[in-house]
């Protein structure tokens, strides 16, 4: 079966965008950052011959769910490419607009605004550390984190403190 799906090898900072119903599996040694809707919902098709550690055994597959679940007209997917959208004060990329989820990447040394008027976003450090300004509250921010911003917040200021690559994730208008 493996030998019938389109296989990529990303590098870091590469993105893929991948809807619902996408076949797609992971390989080792890769840390990534998926933004999905909650759900507690994988249909293994294929487990790489996995062995789950607690049973000794193979782990359950479920072949008939995921066939029903695959949305065949997808076919294969690839690399998104980056929009800058500004390069001052620092670089800002969009990468994904979509009826979900907005995704930015945000790359620089500068002071920049995060978030939005009356709408919540994520925060998540890739590279660096800074802070996060609102008001006269200061939070720190460092390379891992994740940190929200509520709706009723607004725009904020981040300080990084040396080069720092921030994802910033809101709701669509």
């Amino acid at each position: 079966m493996a030998d019938h799906l389109a296989s990529l090898t990303p590098k870091p900072g590469d993105a893929i965008f991948l809807r619902a119903g996408t076949v797609h599996s992971l390989g080792g040694d890769l840390v990534v950052f998926e933004i999905q809707q909650n759900s507690d919902v994988t249909f293994r098709l294929y487990d790489w011959d996995h062995i789950d550690p607690k049973t000794g055994k193979p782990r359950a597959l479920q072949v008939d769910k995921a066939m029903a679940c695959i949305d065949f007209s997808e076919g294969p997917v690839g690399w998104v490419t980056p929009e800058v959208e500004t390069m001052t004060p620092i670089e800002r990329e969009r990468l994904f607009h979509c009826e979900h989820f907005w995704l930015w990447r945000l790359r620089g040394q500068s002071p920049f605004t995060v978030g939005a008027i009356d709408s919540p976003g994520v925060l998540v450090c890739v590279d660096g550390a800074g802070q996060v300004e609102h008001g006269s509250a200061t939070y720190a921010v460092g390379k891992g984190e994740v940190f929200l911003l509520p709706a009723e917040i607004g725009k904020c200021v981040f300080r990084p403190r040396g080069a720092v690559n921030v994802l910033e994730i809101s709701i669509p208008d």
